[in-house]
């Protein structure tokens, strides 16, 4: 589970904040309040003699982390519901660890936000319905196809939230973390029984191309609507050639044609 101490939000979880850093307060009013407390500062807990800065949030940064969190919350509902689909026990009980994973990223932007007065509820409610329409309009009819507009989706939406944290600087994190060994899965599972199954290679196939179409539409749609996502107004359509691009290498991955 998160650590919910001040610490966890910079150091030691999935992400790690970018621009908090450590300072002494040697002779301060801190350090001066934790000598009366014990060796414990009373606003933070921290240890005396060390303190915590954090950077101000603006509001463009604000609205990156709503999405983060939104998108969070959304593939921890996802892949419950994957789980709960599953062919079996086994699949049920890694879905729902992906699940946990995904809601444990949730919980360290939340700790993040709280940390420097953000109201984390409200910036990812703005995006509440972002994937209703995504999912209304690709209903999968087997497990399989589930299975792949699960990887479809976490991708392209991971590499959208991955350029955009990295253009605002936020979050030092590793490239898969948006991921949430759901890729592994597959690719483990899934993508063997593809290679020996031209037929369901050829229907998941086309399958995959529509849910694509939808979620690379999804992307534009949700850097047009928030340019802020973005930071520069040239970069979304370079951010919508790299998602499609890595989505492109994906498929290949699990031997289905882009």
């Amino acid at each position: 589970m998160v650590n919910h101490s001040p610490a966890s939000a910079h150091k030691g979880g999935i992400l790690e904040d970018s621009r908090a850093h450590p300072r002494r307060a040697e002779e301060s009013a801190m350090g001066n309040e934790a000598l009366k407390n014990g060796g414990k500062s009373a606003s933070c807990g921290y240890s005396w003699g060390m303190a915590h800065e954090y950077a101000p949030v603006d509001d463009t940064d604000i609205e990156v982390v709503g999405l983060l969190a939104f998108s969070a919350l959304a593939a921890m509902t996802r892949l419950a519901k994957d789980g709960d689909q599953a062919p079996d026990i086994k699949a049920h009980i890694e879905h729902a660890r992906m699940s946990a994973r995904a809601f444990e990223l949730f919980e360290q932007l939340e700790t993040w936000a709280g940390h420097r007065g953000c109201d984390l509820h409200e910036a990812a409610g703005q995006y509440s319905g972002l994937y209703d329409d995504l999912d209304a309009r690709t209903r999968p009819s087997t497990w399989s196809e589930r299975s792949v507009k699960t990887y479809v989706t976490l991708g392209i939406i991971g590499d959208l939230l991955r350029e955009v944290n990295e253009r605002h600087g936020l979050f030092n994190t590793n490239p898969d973390v948006w991921d949430l060994n759901q890729g592994d899965w597959e690719r483990d599972h899934l993508a063997p029984q593809i290679g020996e199954d031209p037929q369901l290679a050829a229907r998941l196939s086309l399958w995959a191309r529509r849910v694509a179409g939808e979620v690379l539409g999804l992307v534009r749609a949700t850097l047009f609507t928030h340019p802020a996502l973005a930071k520069e107004p040239d970069a979304a359509d370079e951010i919508a050639a790299l998602v499609t691009k890595r989505h492109n290498e994906r498929m290949a991955q699990i031997n289905l044609k882009a």
